[in-house]
């Protein structure tokens, strides 16, 4: 009997054991990795924010991606329409811009062959989509087609039916304009190309195209190396919908010939193909380095296992506790679209020496400066110092570094101030290591004394106003060039005054606050007085409708209206609450704009117009309009308008994790996070942790605040409170704090 109970108690714990093990086996299998809860429709399944579906490394270069018919839709910059037939797959593209670039190399995978632009759309099903793969069956043709990135080369894995004409189409002469139709003009177009098939077996080819259009100027030149798994059955080129069957190369004539080459194959169901292909923007022979180096082999799950590594690796930086699926669902997508652009082409600019940074692709400066870079500085501070070497090295080669430089281009007109100014200040008040100031300051000290020359070069010139005023008389961007070159020259003058440049400091923030010679204290809207207006040379004050938005390269205010820029002053908030006529009524108006809808958060200047509440006395006002900007700006839609190159996505990363920047000083304010918990790591290694226990959707005031052990009674702390690690406590509640009373 003894004998029969240990053995079944012995069955007993073995089973236990069993079943334990299994259990763990599955709960380790559901665990989401931090990747998991990136939705990369985010930003996709709206119309306005025009970010990208397809994977990519955090910047990297290449970014392949499914391209879809317009239909209606003939502006939507990322080149994917929700519920349009797909095109093809390109593999350069931009994310999140309100003007497109890129689109080249597009690859269409068929049954037969067609060679027109609209000619081989598919319907879709099974599509899914990750930062390090994208998945669909093309259900026109039954192919299934998955793509995952490396750096700067992608592999496909195409998986054909049963077929006597499987094909593989490029078009060497489509980009984005033939998606995003807009953009076609007099200046936008393909100007010049070649395909070559580099071996009999036809399974390699390489070229190259010229194109212009998009954002920033002139023209731009890149290069391909594409190879297949298996020798097609034929392979051929076609020139302007003429099929060549057989020939091995294909260059354009003229400018818009449409040109590329194809490959057919017998296929057996289910049969595999595999296409890589590398891009470069200096020769063909280095994007054949990058591929012979990047994927030498033909293992896509290698690839794709390595990029969700990458991606995990780079979301770890930052991770919640607390909160729902949903808001972390967006939460780390904003991480990932934080994480997309600039892209480092370091080795692979025309112009360049080895090694010299090139970060590339700012869709613009003026949009990433105020949330993006001031993120980066905790998170990736190499990228931070390498786009300011990248600035030097730009000078020193162009002699300029404008606001927006895309494939190696600067665009000549500025959206507004000279903003690579503050990102130079912003690393430079917060330490960050690698960085030659002194030439940093070289190329600050050259656009404080030969840029700062507005838009308009009529009568007054405001090329010569500014750096004489301090002001642009009436003009075009008048107003809003005058706020950002003001500001831009307050983040100089600090810059100057660390470096112990005394009179340069002076000079520039003496300079810095000319900006109040256009504040109409007399201005009124909705009862409300005291705005930032236009000004003749003479003095006189134009009136306007404070109200409107002036577009983008129109009169007074890039845009924007006369409301929102009227609260971009980040280095004298205190005067402007002055100005307003003191701090009760500068919160009222404040409040009465915001609820209003007065101040465009669909765009950057308003960035800081809610953190200004905290010089009013009303931290209490500022919590409670970020929390509400979080919910209605930021859903699973989308960002309600263009996401900017990671400018909305590091807004509400900062907002979510409680405290926001005064990018290009040193400060934070403190607004209480939407989450229990973050961890933050730093370059360094160093941990930000910030503790919210009692944070809810309910709970968004901040009732206090401990730093690093101690009592904290300001709204706003240091950079050095931070950079060696720190834990940040708020204790959260649903009551209105009006410290103003």
């Amino acid at each position: 009997m003894k004998k029969s109970l240990n053995s079944l108690l012995k069955m007993f714990f073995v089973t236990v054991f069993i079943l334990s093990l299994n259990l763990n086996l599955v709960a380790q299998n559901t665990t989401k990795s931090l990747v998991d809860y990136v939705d990369n429709f985010i930003g996709v399944r709206d119309k306005n924010s025009s970010c990208i579906l397809g994977p990519q490394l955090p910047q990297g270069s290449i970014n392949p991606s499914p391209q879809t018919a317009p239909g209606n839709i003939n502006w939507d910059m990322d080149g994917y329409i929700m519920g349009q037939p797909i095109r093809g797959f390109g593999q350069l593209h931009v994310s999140g811009t309100g003007w497109g670039k890129y689109g080249n190399f597009l690859i269409s995978p068929q049954v037969g062959l067609s060679v027109g632009e609209t000619e081989h759309d598919s319907p879709k099903e099974l599509e899914s989509a990750t930062p390090f793969q994208y998945s669909v069956t093309l259900s026109r043709y039954g192919i299934k087609t998955e793509i995952t990135p490396s750096i700067h080369s992608a592999i496909y894995r195409l998986t054909f039916p049963k077929s006597d004409s499987a094909s593989l189409l490029l078009d060497v002469s489509h980009s984005i304009i033939d998606i995003a139709t807009t953009m076609k003009g007099k200046f936008a177009r393909f100007e010049d190309g070649t395909v070559t098939f580099s071996n009999k077996k036809g399974n390699e080819f390489k070229g190259y195209g010229e194109y212009s259009g998009g954002f920033s100027d002139g023209k731009y030149k890149i290069y391909f190396c594409a190879r297949l798994s298996k020798a097609p059955a034929s392979k051929g080129t076609w020139l302007n919908g003429i099929i060549n069957k057989g020939q091995m190369t294909e260059k354009s004539l003229q400018p818009n010939d449409r040109i590329g080459a194809y490959v057919q194959y017998k296929t057996k169901k289910n049969e595999v193909v595999f296409f890589k292909i590398a891009v470069s923007f200096v020769s063909i022979e280095q994007a054949t380095t990058w591929l012979d180096n990047e994927i030498p082999a033909w293992d896509f799950d290698a690839v794709k296992m390595n990029a969700k590594k990458v991606w995990n690796n780079e979301l770890a930086k930052i991770k919640v506790e607390g909160g729902s699926e949903k808001d972390k669902r967006i939460f780390y997508t904003a991480c990932y679209h934080a994480s997309i652009m600039p892209r480092n082409r370091t080795n692979d600019m025309v112009g360049f020496d080895k090694n010299v940074p090139v970060w590339d692709d700012h869709l613009a400066v003026w949009d990433t400066w105020r949330t993006l870079y001031p993120l980066k500085v905790l998170t990736n501070q190499e990228m931070v110092s390498g786009t300011i070497n990248s600035f030097i090295a730009r000078f020193k080669k162009n002699g300029m570094v404008k606001d927006a430089y895309v494939a190696g281009k600067d665009k000549a007109d500025d959206q507004g101030g000279n903003n690579i100014d503050n990102i130079i200040a912003d690393a430079y008040a917060k330490g960050i290591p690698g960085v030659d100031w002194k030439e940093a300051y070289k190329l600050m000290k050259f656009q404080a004394d030969n840029e700062r020359n507005g838009m308009s070069y009529g009568k007054p010139d405001s090329s010569k106003m500014y750096k004489s005023l301090g002001w642009i008389p009436a003009g075009k961007m008048s107003c809003s060039a005058t706020l950002e070159y003001a500001y831009n020259d307050f983040c100089f003058g600090q810059m100057a005054k660390g470096l112990g440049m005394q009179d340069d400091y002076k000079k520039y923030n003496d300079r810095s606050t000319q900006w109040i010679n256009l504040w109409n204290p007399n201005a009124e809207s909705d009862g409300y007085k005291g705005f930032i207006v236009p000004r003749k040379l003479n003095g006189d004050f134009i009136p306007i409708d404070l109200k409107k938005k002036w577009g983008s390269w129109k009169n007074y205010f890039y845009e924007g209206s006369a409301w929102t820029y009227s609260y971009f002053v980040p280095h004298q908030f205190e005067k402007l609450v002055e100005l307003s006529g003191g701090k009760k009524l500068f919160a009222q108006k404040l409040q009465y704009a915001f609820e209003n809808n007065l101040i465009d958060y669909g765009n950057e200047p308003a960035f800081l117009a809610v953190q200004s509440f905290h010089y009013a006395d009303r931290s209490d006002l500022a919590s409670f309009y970020v929390r509400k900007l979080m919910k209605e700006r930021f859903t699973e839609e989308g960002y309600m308008e263009n996401e900017d190159s990671g400018a909305m996505s590091s807004w509400y990363i900062f907002s979510a994790m409680g405290f926001f920047p005064n990018a290009g000083q040193d400060i934070y304010y403190l607004t209480g996070p939407s989450f229990k918990k973050v961890v933050l790591t730093m370059s360094n290694k160093k941990t930000i942790t910030v503790l919210a226990p009692n944070a809810s959707p309910e709970n968004i005031y901040v009732k206090s605040v401990m730093i690093n052990g101690k009592p904290w009674n300001k709204f706003w702390f240091n950079h050095s409170d931070i950079a060696n690690g720190a834990i940040i406590e708020f204790d959260m509640t649903d009551k209105l704090i009006n410290k103003s009373n």
